[in-house]
């Protein structure tokens, strides 16, 4: 082999191993590189884990806290969406150190930076100062100093990579569904009373009535439902007008006589000689009627089982007796309460003015559940009012939707001179151009427990409403709430659970979810409600309202109204999501 041929190969070979260690030390430094880069992109991942969370559990808070004040609102959003992050892990480091600076900080290895703003939807997602009604979104900046493996032989002791979420309720247009059937004020505590003359002693007496003994005791002192024996779906009889007392007598578990509607007539008076529910004329027909036979229900003004005594800006209610000429108008001055030989009987009261009216004050917030359920709605409508982007409307129902004035009757049909009332079935409707929240919380506060329920009717006109006025970006929801099962049909179907389901249908096809709330005031009525309710069996012939409906329209069970508020927070909840502000990272 010739000299020059033994060079070539000597040099072919030290290039080729030059080549092989170039090659393996490019491959490698850039292996090296990649790696890190990999780290650092998991960390921004991490990261991003960190603030979505840190916005999520901020902004549902926001949405379904007990605090109803912007500003509260706001600071307790922000410390929750910082304590929310610190308990998160990037790198395997938990973020416990966190610390609040500006978006675009610059944290050392191994620590991060918080930035939290409230942010106003209508203004292109511009920060406002906490406290301010505007802000609706909650946005989470993070910052963190990722420590290179291998770069940091390079000099480089950190690459600093950010993130950031933002939590918000979508734009709503929401319609609550808000039940006024006769059944809630089943849980009223009320006083049935026979009010007859006693010529020996010459005076009224008022004897609380006999009950069979079960299942509150030998009176009839309580619950309505619990002392006239209410059916699952509910009784007619109410502690306020329309009373419908007649009906307290249609079972003969519980053998309650209106002394008008059997052979007792005549303890109330043909005449009425006062403005509803009246002053009706004082002696009476005495000796007539049974044990189980009363005259007057009167509401417990102090809440409790038995009447114990009440009293409220200078008028006094004692006993039951004050309560039953209170509400009949016979304490208004001193003319009627002679007429009426009232004053014979309670010699201890001083008339005046206003006794009846406060009497009918003191009442209204003793009426349950509707009471929980007004104060309930009406926090749930504030809370989301403070605190997201929202128009309103109600449907509140009964034989059906509204709006609508159902009439009645004072105390019964049966009595005449007691005189007749209207109820109103109240409705506002929803608004493209304004978010009706006065109108709604009124509407609200002011509804009245009678008649059936017609579920079906108040879904499908919720539908309605949001379909003619929906706004092109919003999220649609209906909000139901009811303390029974239908019982009314119409327009869909004549039976009342097609209906209702034939209604969810008709919200599926709108894509418009329909929450379900029901209240269950006794054991018997858990299975109807669940069965039309439901979250869980979507098919149209047998299912519940919330499944048929879907797009994530959940059920909720109540068999406490105090819990009202707390469910309807948690449906508030249900509705906070991640959205897209336009903010890039």
């Amino acid at each position: 082999m010739s000299k020059k041929r033994q060079l070539r190969n000597c040099r072919g070979q030290s290039l080729v191993v030059l080549g092989a260690f170039l090659a393996l030390f490019v491959v490698g430094v850039l292996g090296m590189f990649a790696f890190d880069a990999g780290r650092v992109e998991i960390a921004r991942e991490q990261l991003m884990g960190a603030c979505d969370a840190a916005a999520l559990s901020s902004v549902c808070t926001l949405a379904g806290s007990d605090i109803a004040k912007a500003s509260d609102a706001h600071t307790h959003a922000i410390n929750l969406a910082m304590n929310s992050f610190q308990q998160n892990y990037v790198m395997g480091k938990l973020l416990s150190n966190a610390t609040q600076g500006a978006k675009d900080a610059n944290p050392g290895p191994d620590e991060a930076v918080v930035n939290i703003e409230i942010l106003d939807p209508h203004n292109n997602y511009q920060p406002v100062s906490a406290g301010d009604p505007r802000g609706k979104v909650v946005r989470v900046y993070g910052s963190y100093g990722v420590v290179p493996v291998f770069a940091k032989f390079l000099g480089v002791d950190k690459v600093v990579v950010h993130a950031n979420s933002s939590g918000g309720i979508p734009q709503l247009d929401l319609i609550l569904c808000f039940d006024v059937s006769a059944s809630m004020d089943d849980q009223t505590k009320v006083t049935f009373v026979k009010r007859q003359w006693d010529p020996s002693a010459n005076k009224i007496a008022y004897t609380i009535t006999s009950t069979n003994g079960s299942p509150v005791g030998p009176t009839a002192e309580g619950p309505i439902a619990a002392i006239v024996g209410a059916q699952p779906s509910g009784t007619a009889v109410n502690g306020l007008s329309p009373q419908n007392v007649e009906c307290a007598d249609y079972t003969t578990s519980h053998p309650l006589n209106f002394s008008e509607s059997t052979d007792a007539k005549g303890l109330r008076g043909a005449t009425n000689t006062g403005s509803p529910p009246g002053n009706y004329p004082g002696p009476s027909a005495s000796g007539v009627g049974g044990a189980f036979t009363f005259t007057d229900v009167v509401v417990n003004l102090d809440g409790n089982v038995k009447f114990q005594g009440f009293n409220k800006d200078g008028y006094e209610f004692p006993d039951v007796a004050t309560l039953v000429e209170a509400a009949r108008g016979n304490l208004e001055n001193e003319a009627v309460f002679q007429s009426s030989k009232a004053k014979q009987s309670l010699p201890y009261i001083t008339p005046r003015p206003g006794y009846q009216a406060k009497y009918l004050e003191c009442a209204r917030p003793q009426q349950q559940p509707i009471e929980d359920g007004r104060y309930a709605a009406q926090y749930f409508l504030n809370i989301m009012n403070i605190n997201t982007d929202a128009h309103f409307g109600v449907v509140s129902f009964s034989n059906a939707a509204g709006p609508t004035t159902l009439p009645g009757y004072n105390v019964s049909p049966k009595y005449n001179a007691g005189g007749t009332c209207d109820v109103l079935i109240p409705t506002v409707e929803l608004s493209r151009n304004q978010n009706n929240f006065a109108d709604v919380m009124s509407a609200v506060g002011s509804v009245e427990a009678y008649g059936s329920t017609n579920i079906g009717d108040a879904v499908n006109t919720a539908v309605q409403h949001l379909k003619a006025q929906n706004r092109p970006t919003s999220k649609q929801v209906i909000v139901l709430f009811t303390d029974g099962m239908p019982t009314q049909g119409g327009p869909l179907s004549s039976d009342p659970f097609t209906n209702a389901r034939q209604a969810a249908v008709k919200a599926h096809d709108a894509g418009i979810p329909v929450f379900t709330l029901g209240l269950a005031q006794n054991q018997e009525i858990i299975p109807y409600e669940t069965a039309i309710l439901n979250d869980t069996n979507d098919d149209p012939g047998s299912g519940g309202i919330a499944a048929i409906s879907g797009n994530g329209a959940r059920f909720y069970l109540v068999t406490d109204s105090t819990k009202l508020r707390a469910t309807f927070e948690n449906i508030a909840r249900q509705l906070v999501q991640l959205i897209d502000t336009g903010v890039e990272e």
